[in-house]
């Protein structure tokens, strides 16, 4: 393992056992957005790939995007950059950290799916599971490099009509990308949200091939290598 990756991992963990906030939007949040879904769609299932790979995504983006950020604004990084961990070790010790807490937030948010929305799995659970994990590691990559160019968490939000809003609008949510038309269409097979939904109703409706499920899974594999890498590279 690179060195300082799990140091760096445990501390995060027990750093965050006290905040009420990151416990709330992992624990919490979840549950009540899939009831109140569940109370306005009287048949949920057509809808159900698309809320549950919007919600992992965005839910995973907020919760990373931030708790980087604060770990900067608290001079944790600097501390870091003269410590014998490298960059690499903190970057992934990061993602590990807060890839414990974006699995747990996955389990509770299929849990709260079968409870209230009565998801049933066409093409079985443990591959639910993975795509899952997939899409929240693609948006953890993502909310790493974004807050490595914010200074506060108001400006981490921001990012989020600029980068996560025309993931939700173009990545097949409202209208299947290959009816979009081809300048929009090319953006947005560009976009980890459209192979998240893409393998969401693989999964759950038995939607589409398996050559494309398989595409969506290597896809959002190599999305999260990315933009982890990337964050390496960037971070200084």
């Amino acid at each position: 393992m690179i060195r300082g990756t799990l140091p760096v991992a445990i501390r995060i963990l027990r750093g965050l056992r006290g905040d009420r906030r990151t416990l709330g939007l992992v624990v919490v949040v979840p549950v009540f957005i899939i009831y109140l879904f569940s109370e306005v769609f009287a048949r949920p299932e057509p809808v159900t790939p698309i809320l549950l790979g919007v919600f992992v995504f965005f839910l995973t983006y907020i919760l990373t995007a931030i708790g980087f950020l604060r770990e900067r604004t608290a001079g944790t990084l600097e501390r870091v950059l003269v410590s014998p961990i490298s960059r690499s070790g903190f970057v992934l010790g990061y993602v590990l950290g807060y890839g414990v807490l974006a699995a747990i937030q996955s389990v509770i948010l299929l849990t709260s799916a079968i409870v209230f929305l009565e998801t049933s799995f066409a093409n079985g659970l443990a591959l639910f599971v993975l795509v899952e994990l997939l899409g929240a590691f693609s948006a953890l990559g993502i909310g790493v490099v974004l807050s490595l160019f914010a200074r506060t968490e108001f400006q981490a939000i921001q990012f989020i009509p600029l980068v996560i809003s025309p993931q939700v609008i173009l990545g097949g949510t409202f209208t299947p990308v290959e009816t979009l038309p081809v300048y929009l269409e090319w953006p947005a097979r560009a976009m980890p949200i459209t192979y998240l939904i893409d393998a969401m109703e693989y999964v759950i409706l038995d939607g589409g091939s398996q050559t494309d499920f398989v595409t969506a899974l290597g896809v959002l594999a190599l999305m999260s290598i990315a933009t982890i890498g990337l964050a390496t590279l960037t971070i200084r």
